[in-house]
């Protein structure tokens, strides 16, 4: 295994882990503080994948 492989996986990793925590959360996203706190987090992730995706130059 190879560190970028390592690196990729462990991004796609904690991807899949909020976008499954946003999705059994979703019954306590009635209040928009618990929305805007899931797209802030959403965003935070996309950003980190691209910060990622740039460092390991893919």
């Amino acid at each position: 295994m190879t560190k970028h492989a390592f690196l990729e996986g462990m991004g796609m990793g904690i991807i899949a882990g909020a976008a499954i925590g946003m999705a059994v959360a979703a019954k306590g996203m009635q209040s928009p503080d618990m929305r805007r706190m899931a797209k802030k987090a959403a965003r935070r992730m996309d950003h980190m994948k691209d910060d990622l995706a740039d460092t390991l130059g893919f």
